[in-house]
């Protein structure tokens, strides 16, 4: 393993301040063992999900897992897959061998690597090997991709911008084939080219790689390509982001943008400034995009990084772009009656590919006439705005709900009909330090489906029947039965979101 690599799981086994716990893998799913380890936490917290970035190892104890049912196992270890955890570790020391196969079995349904630890040890030794070695190679890494980003600016500057000696730089240093290619990314369509990949180590497939899109002047210049079956995929990833920004000053000089990028850039400075519906739809005519409903897709990255560039436009093949205020603007056509979908794979595909980058991306609502795309962009930069927490990819439409609850609050009678509804439940919550609202916002959301609203809270079904029937006690009544369900659950929803505080 390169000292410039992050740890793979499999390495992480064999560190020895793991082995002392005697851990054995009860489910690894494929290639988990060679996945790169970010981090390693410690916690009991069921609800973790929605703090993790992926690529991290979960440490926990167990003692809050062992209480869940099948139900709640398999919530808890769906959330982690959804984050891309690379490992689950619970201590199981004392623990009987009943109590261990259902963890196995929601592991194994959830794809999610799970690791034992039969011995007892403490956690803080393992984190804090692991996660300095972390530390350690990050170091080393940004300290070899600065020096060869230093040396290739001084190159520029004493020599010139020429590309064979920056490409050849790249490719000696980082060991690895350099390849930049237009703006098309054709075989055909190659610029320069340096280095070989490399002889892969023994039992690896193929070479890792990274891209990076270089812009130029607001527009795409080119593309570059470096592969290796030596330098790790993070490793090129840091490098591969950093070389874009350097050749970018490489091809300055002579990079002029095509008839076509022109006649985008015009149509999305329009779209971007609000420009009169009918002088879109001319500027739109000039270019080659399809006529018809679009979105607006819009991304700010949270650190410095092209790399949500390079995915954006593997995602997002057919669209015009433009750098706007702190990130990039997308234009997409949606085609024709199918548009919904269309949208619905765009955001899928954007999520999977954002998901662990340091970037905040929305997806503004459709528009049947592309003429209007710049509602859908005044969308995608509120939610932006709006959005206070870290890296998340955002779809205008799942958000609606939220903002209008959160436009409620200005609403006197909203306030009025919270407390008459949900009065007493909460301050039930305000006194016992309860999660009754919250309770019934799963609950409803799940339809009233019981064993589904548990599964979700990570809780047995008896619990949350019990938290139910104190519930409806203090409503007065199940209100499947003779209430209105659908005021109920906007005065829960309004509570949860915080358009209400407790006592107003």
């Amino acid at each position: 393993m390169s000292s410039h690599s992050l740890p793979l799981l499999g390495d992480l086994l064999q560190n020895p301040a793991v082995t002392g716990a005697d851990p054995v893998v009860r489910h690894a799913p494929p290639g988990a063992m060679a996945r790169a380890v970010r981090w390693v936490h410690s916690s009991e917290v069921l609800d973790i999900g929605g703090l993790l970035h992926g690529g991290e190892v979960l440490l926990t104890g167990g003692t809050e897992l062992r209480r869940l049912d099948g139900a709640g196992l398999a919530g808890y270890m769906a959330s982690l897959s959804a984050r891309g955890l690379a490992a689950l570790v619970v201590q199981t020391a004392g623990w009987e061998q009943r109590e261990v196969e259902p963890l196995v079995t929601a592991a194994t349904a959830a794809e999610v690597a799970l690791i034992e630890f039969r011995r007892t040890i403490p956690f803080i030794d393992v984190t804090e090997a692991v996660n300095s070695a972390i530390v350690t190679r990050h170091a080393r890494r940004h300290t070899l991709v600065d020096d060869l980003s230093r040396r290739i600016a001084e190159h520029i500057s004493t020599r010139g911008p020429e590309l064979p000696p920056i490409l050849d730089l790249v490719a000696s240093e980082l060991r690895a084939r350099v390849r930049l290619f237009g703006v098309h990314r054709g075989e055909d369509d190659l610029i320069g080219e340096a280095g070989t990949t490399g002889s892969p180590p023994e039992g690896t497939a193929e070479a890792n790689t990274a891209e990076a899109v270089v812009i130029v002047a607001g527009h795409v210049a080119a593309h570059l390509v470096i592969e290796s079956a030596v330098a790790t995929t993070d490793l090129l990833e840091a490098a591969a982001n950093r070389l874009s920004e350097v050749l970018a000053l490489a091809l300055a000089p002579t990079f002029g943008p095509s008839a076509d990028q022109l006649a985008e850039s015009r149509l999305m400075l329009a779209v971007l400034e609000g420009a009169p519906r009918e002088t879109v739809r001319r500027l739109w005519d000039a270019t080659s995009l399809p006529q018809g409903p679009a979105c607006m897709v819009y991304a700010v990255p949270l650190a410095p990084s092209t790399a949500h560039e390079v995915l954006l436009r593997r995602v997002v093949i057919r669209a015009a772009g433009s750098p706007w205020a702190r990130g990039r603007a997308l234009l997409v056509p949606l085609g024709g009656q199918d548009a919904p979908t269309r949208r619905a794979e765009l955001f899928s595909s954007l999520a999977d590919a954002l998901g662990t980058l340091p970037v905040v991306c929305a997806v503004g609502p459709i528009v049947w006439e592309g003429a209007a795309a710049g509602e859908s962009m005044a969308d995608a930069l509120a939610l932006v705005d709006e959005h206070a927490g870290g890296p998340a990819v955002i779809d205008s439409m799942e958000w609606f709900g939220r903002r209008v609850l959160r436009q409620l609050e200005t609403l006197a009678f909203v306030a009025r009909h919270v407390q008459s509804a949900l009065g007493r439940v909460i301050s039930w919550d305000v006194r016992n330090g309860s999660k009754l609202v919250e309770t019934l916002a799963c609950w409803l959301d799940a339809g009233c489906n019981t064993t589904v609203a548990a599964g979700r809270m990570h809780v047995e079904r008896q619990t949350l029947h019990k938290r139910l029937s104190t519930a409806f006690e203090l409503l007065g009544g199940d209100p499947r039965h003779g209430g209105d369900l659908w005021s109920l659950h906007v005065a829960v929803k309004v509570v949860v979101a915080g358009s209400t505080a407790p006592g107003t």
